[in-house]
């Protein structure tokens, strides 16, 4: 727990965790003993294992969300952490990102948050790593934009539409829904930025590196015997891919939105109102914007997880939509 080397710093703390730093020992799989032993162990020694704490869900057992995600790299969610303060040199910001079934992770530091950060920091990781087919976001500026301007697409939407990804925005004030990323910040609050010094951003840069390795490492090991399967085709950007990020054409594809349904029997999407009904009141619906048939879809999963389509609308953009086949 009070490691200070490499291999020991930023570690977890329970039986899984023992587990996995006797097998960094190389000790073989038969000198490893069971989880239930090594509980016994603690409990018997009356050893202090901190409790991990869980991020709270809801009630609605993800009637709040239409995926069901199964594959590594079919949905990643992203977040800003901060910002926080080094003594003697100002605020970071930390942007993290985590593939929500290989639980793999991802991040960097930042002065501000930003949407030029966001985009800087979203190519630089797909020449190395995969592009999802979804993307899960709050509804900070760095993500949606001004919200000014009806139908207009921020450049972080456009740019995920031209890597062919759906973007879904969750509900505004509800962090629990991205529940995957906002435990692991929690994670990097206790585990990394309540037990380290700082002294400016290279030095937590240098440092955080350390932090996602380990926990990369670990959730390796813990999900390897689940044999998940990655999502196909796999699709990354060439190293010497460059995009103008402030002239990014719209492309064909879909933005979900996650929105509640108002007393005023309506939802808000991109600074509109668009009306549901008062039976959905304080009910969760999604918003799904095509920008290829130029249409605003509201549906509903119901108590039975079945999704019903509510209403549909047209939705006209005053702007040329390139299909995604024909810049590809």
């Amino acid at each position: 727990m009070d490691g200070t080397e490499d291999s020991t710093k930023y570690s977890f703390v329970g039986s899984e965790s023992i587990q996995f730093r006797m097998e960094e020992l190389g000790y073989k799989p038969s000198e490893i003993p069971s989880q239930s032993t090594i509980k016994r162990i603690i409990k018997r020694k009356k050893m202090r294992v901190n409790t991990k704490e869980r991020y709270k869900r809801v009630r609605s057992k993800g009637r709040y969300t239409l995926l069901k995600p199964e594959f590594i790299d079919e949905i990643h969610q992203i977040d800003f952490v901060g910002p926080r303060h080094i003594k003697g040199f100002g605020s970071i910001n930390s942007i993290h990102l985590k593939d929500v079934v290989g639980r793999q992770v991802a991040g960097y530091q930042y002065i501000e948050k930003s949407m030029d950060n966001v985009m800087t920091f979203l190519l630089d990781y797909w020449k190395f790593h995969a592009i999802p087919k979804y993307l899960q976001v709050d509804n900070g500026m760095s993500f949606v934009g001004d919200y000014i301007r009806p139908r207009s697409f921020s450049r972080f939407v456009r740019l995920c539409l031209y890597m062919g990804i759906e973007v879904v925005f969750i509900a505004p004030a509800k962090p629990w829904m991205n529940g995957t990323i906002e435990e692991f910040n929690k994670g990097f609050d206790r585990l990394f930025w309540k037990r380290e010094t700082f002294t400016d951003l290279t030095d937590i840069r240098i440092k955080s590196e350390i932090f996602y390795a380990r926990q990369n490492k670990f959730n390796e090991r813990k999900f390897r015997e689940k044999a998940l399967k990655s999502i196909s085709p796999k699709r990354m950007l060439r190293h010497d891919f460059e995009i103008d990020a402030n002239n990014i054409p719209l492309v064909a594809g879909k933005i979900h939105l996650i929105r509640m349904v108002m007393s005023k029997e309506d939802v808000s999407v991109l600074n509109e109102r668009f009306h549901v009904g008062g039976e959905y009141i304080g009910e969760y619906c999604w918003a799904t914007i095509d920008t290829k048939k130029e249409s605003l879809v509201i549906s509903y999963n119901d108590e039975k997880m079945v999704v019903h389509e509510i209403n549909r609308f047209d939705y006209e953009i005053k702007e040329t939509v390139h299909d995604w086949g024909d810049l590809f």
